[in-house]
């Protein structure tokens, strides 16, 4: 990751949950493992889906602007594909032979 974005994210998103007095969630108590969270807690289970989590953040656009945030997210939507088209060597060796 960046270290100067995400510094910059992290204290912009905290301006701006004071600017527009947002709520923190609830703490947890306990074991975070085991608890059940809204869907909209949950962090991204790969880079494509933080794009578009991106992509939709009223912050982020509020803070970086949307030129930033449609060309980072589209320089992360390249990344994810470009590994989707990757063959490992796992997939080479175990496959190789069949062809």
């Amino acid at each position: 990751a960046n270290p100067y974005l995400a510094l910059a994210a992290a204290i912009g998103t905290g301006l701006w949950g004071i600017e527009n007095k947002s709520e923190p969630e609830q703490e947890v108590i306990g074991n975070a493992y085991e608890k059940k969270f809204p869907k909209r807690m949950h962090l991204p289970r790969t880079l494509w889906d933080a794009a578009q989590d991106l992509k939709a953040s009223k912050p982020a656009r509020a803070l970086m602007g949307d030129a930033f945030v449609e060309h980072f997210a589209a320089t992360r939507e390249w990344e994810e594909r470009e590994f989707r088209r990757a063959i490992t060597d796992w997939e080479m060796d175990r496959y190789f032979e069949i062809i």
